[in-house]
């Protein structure tokens, strides 16, 4: 890895979990409270030795996702931002982003938060149909979201975004569009509207299988993204990327925007992914998952990597582009495949652009399947 671009955006995975919802498969545990003091001197070896090995320029994000980084007690979140701001260039006005769950959301934690430079929350709101949180196995309720969305606001936090999830076993388009207006009435700077996925491995999945719970038919997903686009952008937000939805005013999320784009990001954490370009070819590899062997492996838990040739790297770029509603330039040498999306409906050339349509925006899979 010669001549790397440099680093300027930075996760760091926090795995901890109070419990883990059935739906979910990322890499985050529930009962390692315990392990939270040695977990983030593990993160903090971790980081000096990234900075000394690889190149990093001022930080233009910072994003603290999980797993619950909002279960971290406020003296260890307060100890690692801390970490964080004394050993790595912060840009005056570098995006700084804690996920947190409603119910972990107080008064000390928040002020840590704020003290130690998070300028953006993304709140996990989910839903506030108790039948569908139950199905997801969320252990906090629509008054635990409003409360902490409200309690967030009147400590100063800036930007707040929250997560919904549509698609849900009996949640029926009345049900959603329910969702919606609660959450429009928020005021909150970006909404995210994840359609549910039954992930191989995950509770939700067995109990699909065992016929505990219902299929979600097509049509109902397709009605409900479509309430989520009339909704949202009635009230004022713009649809930037397949899933994610900002108010005007630059709430679009700077850091996952850096995926979208291909852009250099340094993961730390266990089971934290990072990504590398030289201009040509591009470099992923990826940490070790499992907390206790991560914190064993520090200060060099890379579990695996691979390499990405021009190619390969170029449809990286052009399928992650056309998730965002600006496209991406022009690359060349995939004509067959962009006339063959644009035949389709998903794609049109503005400018010297390719920008996916409405009906790419919703069919994403089916660009990821053609360039890749």
């Amino acid at each position: 890895m010669s001549a790397l671009h440099a680093f300027r955006h930075l996760y760091v995975h926090i795995p901890f979990c109070k419990h883990k919802c059935g739906y979910c498969d990322f890499n985050a545990y529930a009962g390692m409270d315990r392990l939270m003091p040695d977990y983030v001197d593990a993160l903090e070896r971790e980081l000096v030795f990234a900075r000394e090995r690889y190149p990093f320029q001022q930080l233009e994000t910072v994003y603290l996702g999980g797993g619950t980084p909002s279960l971290l007690p406020a003296p260890l979140i307060a100890r690692l931002l801390d970490f964080i701001r004394g050993n790595f260039n912060l840009a005056p006005d570098a995006e700084v982003t804690l996920e947190a769950n409603p119910a972990s959301t107080d008064e000390a934690r928040l002020a840590a938060w704020l003290e130690g430079g998070v300028n953006r929350l993304s709140l996990g709101v989910q839903g506030f149909d108790p039948r569908a949180l139950a199905v997801l196995e969320r252990k906090t309720d629509a008054a635990q979201a409003t409360s902490a969305y409200g309690l967030a606001r009147e400590k100063g936090v800036p930007n707040i975004s929250i997560d919904l999830i549509y698609a849900v076993p009996y949640q029926n388009r009345e049900t959603w569009l329910d969702t919606l207006r609660r959450a429009i009435a928020m005021a909150p700077d970006h909404v995210s509207t994840y359609c549910l996925s039954f992930e191989e491995g995950t509770l939700l999945y067995r109990r699909r299988a065992e016929g505990r719970v219902p299929e979600v038919e097509t049509d109902l997903q397709w009605d409900q993204l479509d309430a989520a686009c009339v909704e949202l952008e009635a009230a004022g937000y713009h649809r930037y990327e397949v899933s994610n939805w900002a108010r005007a005013g630059g709430f679009e999320s700077r850091h996952n925007q850096s995926y979208w784009r291909c852009r250099p990001v340094y993961g730390a954490g266990a089971g934290a992914h990072s990504y590398a370009t030289d201009g040509t070819s591009a470099w992923r590899w990826w940490n070790i998952a499992q907390p206790r062997e991560y914190i064993a492996a520090v200060p060099a838990p890379k579990a695996d990597g691979e390499e990405l040739d021009a190619r390969k790297a170029v449809a990286e770029s052009l399928m992650l582009g056309l998730r965002t509603a600006e496209g991406v330039a022009v690359p060349g040498g995939f004509d067959r495949e962009l006339s063959h999306l644009q035949r389709a409906g998903l794609v049109r050339r503005i400018d010297g652009r390719v920008v996916p349509t409405r009906r790419g925006l919703d069919l994403h899979n089916q660009i990821a399947l053609a360039v890749l």
